[in-house]
């Protein structure tokens, strides 16, 4: 079982406008820089603790997670950590050119000497909307370049490319990858196509901020696509994204969570009208009440046994929550990292 650390970059500052965008004179820039050093060293927190991986994302517009440009801090992690794996948890395929992302990967798993993870997203639809793309070719647009990337990476003569979405005369990716034959890639599998594409692609799953009943589901149906494709995926090919509180008691826990609820449409910042006009009313967009695993360590171990056995290897967990103090996920992750860890590595 992998354990990682979602380092996603909140402003460190409180902001009370919500909307998106959220309108940068509201950013002070001080701040801003204080924002990237603080969460460049809690991801090395996260390495010291034992943290397997450490996660970052991209996201636009918002304070909420300011990595815009994923490659940029992933780069900076490359040379400040030297043990944890650095997993790029979502570069956006339709609002990227899929070579220079694969150029882009390249180098960062050549920085980083083979350290990279990578998952490839759709991106949520307003950001989708933003760059001008049609949201409605998000997912067969991602799924395109993603095939694309898989093949820039193993081609090993230079290759034209003629899809529906993406045209290039000639490919020939510089660097290669340091891992052989590429780094480990997951698709997101929120919906059974997505899941198809996994299993079609052997590529690795992921989930996020789902209910374990559909985590059991979506597994279930990668195993089934997958062996319909001659092969069989294991743990280590599904990751699972969540929120995760750890204190010293399941006391202790539940008052530090407190009665706050995340939406997660608010979380990423996804207007209501533009979810109903752009994707239909969502039922996995809805209000969270406390975190996955929340609790002192035993608690929190029985519940990552659930996981296990639901078929989950690779844990990607967040420690922000609207109760929770920066200090606070601090001490939440110390208590992950000494008390924790070192039992679920051994699973």
């Amino acid at each position: 079982m992998n354990a990682s650390y979602f380092c996603s970059v909140p402003y460190a500052a409180e902001v009370k406008n919500r909307d998106w965008p959220t309108p940068p004179a509201l950013c002070d820039r001080a701040t801003s820089a204080k924002t990237m050093n603080r969460a460049i060293e809690q991801a090395l927190f996260a390495e010291e603790l034992g943290f397997d991986w450490v996660s970052v994302s991209e996201h636009h517009y918002s304070p909420r997670i300011l990595t815009p440009s994923p490659m940029i801090f992933a780069a900076g992690l490359t040379q400040r950590m030297k043990r944890a794996r650095i997993a790029l948890l979502g570069p956006l395929m339709p609002l990227s050119n899929p070579i220079r992302v694969a150029e882009e990967l390249a180098m960062l798993d050549a920085m980083s000497g083979g350290r990279i993870i990578v998952l490839f997203l759709r991106g949520t639809p307003n950001e989708i909307l933003t760059y001008r793309n049609n949201p409605d070719e998000s997912r067969e647009m991602t799924q395109e370049g993603v095939e694309l990337i898989l093949r820039a990476w193993t081609e090993p003569q230079p290759f034209g490319w003629e899809g529906r979405y993406f045209n290039f005369r000639t490919v020939s990716v510089w660097p290669r990858t340091v891992q052989e034959p590429h780094p480990k890639v997951f698709t997101s599998g929120n919906g059974p196509d997505s899941v198809q594409f996994a299993a079609r692609n052997r590529i690795g799953l992921a989930l996020s901020f789902l209910p374990l009943s559909a985590v059991k589901q979506r597994v279930e149906l990668y195993h089934e696509e997958a062996a319909k494709e001659g092969w069989q995926p294991t743990a280590d090919d599904v990751l699972y994204r969540f929120f995760a509180h750890v204190a010293e008691s399941d006391e202790q826990a539940a008052r530090n969570i407190g009665g706050a609820k995340v939406d997660l449409r608010t979380l990423f910042n996804i207007n209501q009208g533009v979810v109903d006009a752009v994707t239909g009313n969502r039922p996995e967009m809805r209000e969270i009440e406390s975190p996955f695993l929340c609790g002192g360590p035993a608690t929190v171990l029985d519940q990552i046994g659930e996981l296990r056995a639901a078929g989950v290897g690779n844990m990607d967990m967040s420690f922000v929550w609207p109760t929770v103090s920066y200090e606070q996920q601090l001490r939440s992750m110390e208590v992950m990292g000494r008390s924790v860890l070192p039992q679920i590595h051994n699973l």
